[in-house]
C-alpha cells in the first residue's frame, strides 16, 4: 500500500550533477524495490546540463522523468503516476537557488542494510531534540539551541546556524531523501525499504573539495554521525516489535517536522485506500472530511496533550502538529505490515489466530509434537502470549543488587526487562523500553545508576520508574510526568532472596503457594538465604529453540560434572563428607522451575540456577549464576568462574548439535514428547487459542493498553479496513499481526 500510495507518487533526489560527471556511466539506484539509473549520455564540459541527463527504468529500459535544478541537483521519478516536479516541490528551488551544490567532486558511495523500518530512520532524522545525546560531537559544532526544522510542501529545511546559509543546512526531501552540508563537505542518503518491512537498505553519497586525508577526517566525523543514528533505529525498531511500547510522545515544537512526514504519509495511505475502495478520491468532502475527523479523534487517544474538548480551531495551534502525529504514529505502527510485502507473524495488536487446521495443539495422552514446534515463528508468538507473558518466571537473586542502582538487563522471550534495587531497598522490575520513542534504558547487562538516561533524547528516569527529566517538555501544555513513568512489571521476592517476575500487564496469577513452599524446603536443605553471596556468573547465546535446552539429556551429565569439579574446588574434608554420608545429612538438592530454569544445591556450601531464556524460536541465551553461603576466595572465585564457564560453553555446543539435528528431521522422535513439560507447556498453548479464537483475534497478555479504548477501537478499524482489502481475511483481522 505505502509504495502504491507514496513512493510511486514522488519525486527523489538522486544527487548533485558532480555525481554524473562521466559519459556512459550509468549510475545505479534503487526505490521501493524499483531499480532505476542516471547516466550522462554526452557533453565535454565538467558538469553536465539537463539535455545531457537521463534516467531509466533498469528492468524495462522506459525513460523517467527527471528534472535538473538550476543549482545542480538532480530528482527523478519511478513511475508516471507522480506530478509535476514543481507541482510536488513549488517552493524548492527558490530555497535552492541560495546555495550552488556543483561545487563539490563526488568522493565516496556506501550502502547497507539495516533491521529497522524506514520511517523509524526518517523519525530520527527529522528532529535534533536527540541531537545532543546522540551525537556529541555534532553538537559541539552545531549546538541544538538554534536548531529548528521549517516544514514545507514535501520538504522540510533544518537549519543548524541561522547566520550559515551554506553550513549546517540540511533538507529532508519526502518521502526518503535528504541533502546534508556539514563539516566542510556535503551528502546526500536516501533511506530505501525493501521486500521486508523491517529491513532498510541506507544509500549514502559523500562530496567533498579536498581528497585524501583532509576527506577521511571528514568522512570519519559524518560515518560517527550516521552510525550513532543507525543504532539508535535499530534499538527502537527492535523494541517497537517487542509488543510492550504502543505509542510515543512528540514535543510539538522540536519533533514537528516528524509529525510533519507522518502525517504526510498518512493522507496519502488514506486517499489512496479511498481509491482502492470507490475508485475515486472525494476531494472537499468525503474521504478528506474522514482523515480530518480521524486524526482529531484518534489524537485524543492520547490525553496527554489534549482534552475531549478538542475543536477545529486548535488544529491551527503548535498543539495540532502533535494532534497530527498520534494519530499517525498509532495507524502506522498497527498497519506497517499490511503496507508491504507479507511475512512472518509478529505480535503487536489484535490479528487473527491461525486456523485450527494450520497448527495442531491438541493435547492427548501421547501427544504429537505440533509442526514447527522447534522452529515456527508462529508456536514461539503463541508461546510468548500464552506462557511467557503469564507465568512466575525466576530471573536473579537478591545478592546480585549489592546497593541502591544496582540493575540487571534480561531479554525474557523477547521481553527487554531489567531489574534494579531501589533507594528503599525493594528490587523493582521494569520493561527496559523508555515512553519517548521506544529506546532501551539500560545498555548494559550489569550496572548501578540511581538515575537511568535515555540516550535518545535525554529522558530519564529513577530506581522507582518514576519520569525525573524530559528536557524541552516542561512547557508542553498538558505534558504530565507522572503518567509517562516506566511501564512496571510485577515483581515477587522470596524470603530466600530469589525474584521471579510475571510480564502480564494486567493483574497476574497469585504467585504459587506450592512452589513457595518446594522452594522453602530446596533453601532449607541449601542453606540458601536472602543474604547469600553471589560468586559468579554470565550469559551465552546459542542457536537452538528453548525448549531443548531446558529439559535436555545432557543437564544430568552437566550436572555430575559441575559437582565433582566444585567438591575438588571447595568441598569439605573427606572426613567431613564420610559423616554426613552416614548421618544422611546431605545438602545436595535439586529444584526444576517450569519452563525454563533449573537449579542446584552441591554439598560444598555452594548452589547456582540455570535458565533458558528464550530469544526467538531458534536462539536462546543460557544464563548461569553461582551463590555461596558465605564469603569465597578470590583464587576459588577465579577457578569456579572459568569451570562454570566451560561446562556451559560445552554444554550450549552439545544442545546446538541436538537441535540441528531435531531440525533436520521431518518429523521429531518421540524423545521430549511424552514428557510432563511437553504436556504442560501444550495445554497452556491450547488455553489461550481456544480464549483467542473466542476473542476473535490474539491476545497480548504484556501489551499496556492506552486508555481511551473507544477511539483506539476507530483507529483499529482502518487497518480492518486494509485487511479487507488486502484479501488476507473476512473481518479485518489477519494471521499476520500489524507493526509498526
Amino acid at each position: 500500500m505505502e509504495r502504491r500510495a507514496v513512493f510511486l507518487k514522488s519525486w527523489y533526489l538522486l544527487g548533485p550533477v558532480s555525481r554524473f560527471q562521466v559519459v556512459g556511466e550509468h549510475v545505479p539506484y534503487e526505490v521501493a524495490q524499483q531499480p532505476i539509473s542516471a547516466v550522462r549520455i554526452s557533453g565535454e564540459a565538467l558538469n553536465p546540463v539537463a539535455e545531457e541527463l537521463k534516467v531509466v527504468c533498469a528492468k524495462t529500459g522506459k525513460e523517467l522523468r527527471s528534472h535538473l535544478t538550476p543549482t545542480g541537483l538532480l530528482f527523478s521519478t519511478i513511475s508516471d503516476d507522480a506530478p509535476g516536479f514543481h507541482e510536488f516541490f513549488p517552493e524548492l528551488e527558490e530555497l535552492l537557488g541560495k546555495v550552488d551544490f556543483t561545487k563539490l567532486p563526488h568522493r565516496r558511495s556506501i550502502s547497507y542494510e539495516g533491521r529497522f523500518n524506514w520511517k523509524t530512520m526518517v523519525d530520527g532524522y527529522q528532529e535534533c531534540l536527540h541531537c545532543q545525546y546522540t551525537h556529541p560531537s555534532f553538537s559541539k559544532y552545531y549546538p541544538p539551541t538554534f536548531y529548528t526544522v521549517r516544514n514545507k510542501h514535501n520538504f522540510s529545511q533544518h537549519i543548524a546556524d541561522p547566520n550559515k546559509s551554506d553550513d549546517g543546512l540540511f533538507l529532508y526531501f519526502f518521502p526518503n531523501c535528504t541533502l546534508n552540508v556539514y563539516g566542510g563537505g556535503m551528502s546526500c542518503f536516501r533511506v530505501c525499504p525493501t521486500a521486508d518491512p523491517h529491513v532498510t537498505r541506507m544509500e549514502f553519497d559523500y562530496f567533498h573539495l579536498e581528497s585524501g586525508d583532509k576527506f577521511e577526517e571528514y568522512f570519519k566525523f559524518v560515518r560517527q554521525v550516521a552510525m550513532e543514528d543507525f543504532e539508535l533505529c535499530e534499538k527502537a525498531q527492535s523494541n517497537l516489535a517487542r509488543g510492550v511500547y504502543h505509542e510515543g510522545i512528540l514535543n510539538p515544537n522540536k519533533e514537528n517536522g516528524v509529525s510533519y512526514y507522518q502525517r504526510r504519509v498518512f493522507d496519502m495511505v488514506c486517499e489512496q485506500h479511498e481509491f482502492d475502495r470507490t475508485g475515486k478520491i472525494a476531494k472537499g468532502s468525503g474521504m478528506e472530511q474522514h482523515v480530518a475527523s480521524s486524526i482529531v479523534q484518534m489524537a485524543a487517544y492520547s490525553s496527554l496533550y489534549l482534552m475531549e474538548s478538542t475543536d477545529a480551531d486548535s488544529l491551527a495551534s503548535p498543539a495540532s502538529i502533535l494532534v497530527a502525529l498520534v494519530a499517525i504514529l498509532f495507524v502506522f505502527y498497527r498497519t506497517w505490515a499490511h503496507l508491504s510485502q507479507p511475512r512472518a507473524a509478529k505480535v503487536t495488536g489484535f490479528t487473527k489466530v491461525t486456523p485450527p487446521n494450520t497448527t495442531d495443539l491438541t493435547v492427548s495422552k501421547e501427544p504429537e509434537i505440533p509442526e514447527g514446534w522447534w522452529n515456527s515463528r508462529e508456536v514461539f508468538e503463541l508461546e510468548r502470549r500464552a506462557l511467557f507473558s503469564q507465568t512466575w518466571l525466576y530471573l536473579a537473586h537478591s545478592s546480585q543488587f549489592y546497593k541502591p542502582g544496582s540493575y540487571q538487563s534480561f531479554d525474557v522471550a523477547g521481553f527487554p526487562v531489567f531489574l534494579i534495587r531501589g533507594k528503599d531497598d525493594k528490587i523493582r522490575a521494569f520493561h527496559n523500553v523508555c515512553r519517548h520513542r521506544a529506546y532501551t534504558i539500560t545498555r548494559k547487562e550489569t550496572g548501578a545508576s540511581t538515575i537511568l538516561g535515555c540516550r535518545y533524547h535525554g529522558w530519564s528516569y529513577d530506581t522507582t520508574g518514576r519520569l525525573v527529566k524530559a528536557p524541552q517538555f516542561d512547557d508542553v501544555p498538558g505534558f504530565d510526568k507522572s503518567k509517562n513513568s516506566l511501564f512496571e512489571v510485577h515483581s515477587y521476592t522470596t524470603d530466600q532472596g530469589l525474584i521471579f517476575v510475571n510480564l502480564n500487564s494486567g493483574e497476574p496469577t497469585a504467585f504459587d503457594s506450592e512452589l513457595a513452599l518446594t522452594l522453602r524446603g530446596f533453601a532449607h536443605i541449601a542453606g540458601l538465604e536472602a543474604k547469600s553471596t553471589w560468586v559468579a556468573g554470565q550469559t551465552l547465546s546459542g542457536d537452538f529453540n528453548w525448549k531443548i535446552g531446558a529439559r535436555h539429556r545432557q543437564l544430568d551429565v552437566y550436572i555430575s560434572g559441575l559437582h565433582r569439579t566444585m567438591r575438588k574446588i571447595s568441598g569439605p574434608p573427606h572426613i567431613v563428607r564420610l559423616v554426613k554420608s552416614i548421618t544422611r545429612n546431605s545438602t545436595r538438592e535439586e529444584c526444576l522451575l517450569f519452563p525454563i530454569t533449573l537449579m542446584y544445591s552441591f554439598d560444598t556450601g555452594l548452589f547456582f540456577a540455570l535458565s533458558f531464556f528464550p530469544i526467538s524460536e531458534s536462539k536462546t541465551n543460557t544464563r548461569y549464576d553461582l551463590f555461596a553461603r558465605s564469603a569465597v576466595s578470590e583464587p576459588n572465585i577465579r577457578q569456579m568462574s572459568e569451570t562454570l564457564q566451560s561446562a556451559t560453553k560445552k554444554l550450549t555446543e552439545e544442545i546446538e548439535l541436538e537441535y540441528q539435528s531435531i531440525s533436520a528431521r521431518k518429523k521429531s522422535s518421540g524423545e521430549f514428547n511424552n514428557t510432563a513439560d511437553t504436556r504442560r507447556i501444550l495445554s497452556r498453548l491450547q488455553e489461550h487459542t481456544k480464549l483467542e479464537r473466542i476473542e476473535g483475534g490474539q491476545i497480548l497478555p504484556a501489551m499496556h493498553k492506552p486508555e481511551g479504548s473507544t477511539l483506539f477501537q476507530k483507529a483499529d478499524q482502518l487497518c480492518k479496513e486494509l485487511d479487507c482489502v488486502s484479501g488476507r481475511s473476512q473481518n479485518g483481522t489477519s494471521p499476520t499481526a500489524l507493526d509498526w
